[in-house]
């Protein structure tokens, strides 16, 4: 019985979140947006802890607004988050994600275990 019910859940961060390298957002792994310079934009907003990824085109985008700068790992932060599919745009509050990862050059991966998103932002201070 053991084995059956470990073996439903496989939304691991370990396999979802943690082996990406690009700034992303992932639900249930699957890939919802993933970041490219030449057709995406980044931004962020201080004074209200917001990250940003929007295409060219404003037609996909990703905002993920914290309680608090997410900065170390194992640090948990309480957002909202909003992001488009290909059919409409999915809006969360009250949303927990621990830092799982950081980098030197700014990036931060995030995870909420209880819906099984990955999100990877980058830190533009």
């Amino acid at each position: 019985m053991l084995a059956a019910s470990t073996g439903c859940n496989r939304y691991h961060v370990e396999d979802i979140l943690l082996p990406r390298n690009e700034i992303s957002l992932t639900v249930k792994g699957a890939d919802q947006i993933i970041y490219d310079e030449e057709s995406w934009q980044l931004g962020y907003n201080d004074e209200r802890n917001e990250f940003r990824i929007v295409n060219d085109k404003l037609n996909n985008w990703v905002i993920l607004q914290c309680d608090a700068v997410p900065s170390t790992v194992g640090q948990s932060v309480t957002a909202y988050l909003e992001y488009t599919t290909s059919n409409d745009t999915r809006k969360l509050n009250g949303l927990t994600f621990t830092v799982e990862k950081t980098s030197p050059d700014g990036l931060i991966w995030l995870w909420n275990d209880d819906k099984k998103i990955g999100i990877v932002v980058k830190s533009l201070l």
